[in-house]
């Protein structure tokens, strides 16, 4: 469905509603209400990086890594998703995956102007250490 332009102020306020509920810790009505507002402006990855975020908080691994996902087909330089899509490969245990993440979110800011900027230059490097750490530790194992 076209988003009209009539509409967007109506948008704008769910999707502060929205928000706030899910920094409230109301996971589930955030959901419902961030899912409708992706159905009504399907061309919008911020609404697909908040229901990430939100799976991400209950723990929801693979549906976040969906909607992080589509937020970043939408936008590919949103550093929201993708400083949030590293930390779901983190725990999944995608080392690599997750460091290209966090290395991306600070190409994309080399003047640390965005404070998530920061945190994905820390976990960049966290993420490449431990990769290598592995890497390391399966040589090890392959010739002992």
């Amino acid at each position: 469905m076209a988003n009209s332009d009539s509409q967007k102020p109506d948008l704008l306020v769910n999707a502060m509603q929205a928000f706030l509920l899910y920094e409230q810790g109301r996971y589930d009505e955030a959901r419902v209400l961030f899912e409708e507002l992706a159905e009504r402006d399907a061309s919008e990855g911020y609404y697909r990086t908040a229901l990430g975020a939100i799976s991400l908080a209950m723990d929801g691994f693979d549906k976040a890594l969906e909607y992080f996902n589509q937020a970043l087909q939408l936008n590919p330089e949103d550093t929201a998703a993708l400083i949030n899509r590293g930390e779901v490969h983190l725990r999944l245990g995608n080392t690599l995956e997750a460091a290209r993440d966090f290395s991306r979110v600070v190409e994309l800011d080399p003047d640390n102007e965005d404070p998530l900027t920061e945190r994905a230059r820390v976990l960049a490097d966290a993420a490449w250490q431990s990769a290598e750490d592995a890497q390391r530790d399966l040589g090890e194992v392959q010739e002992g």
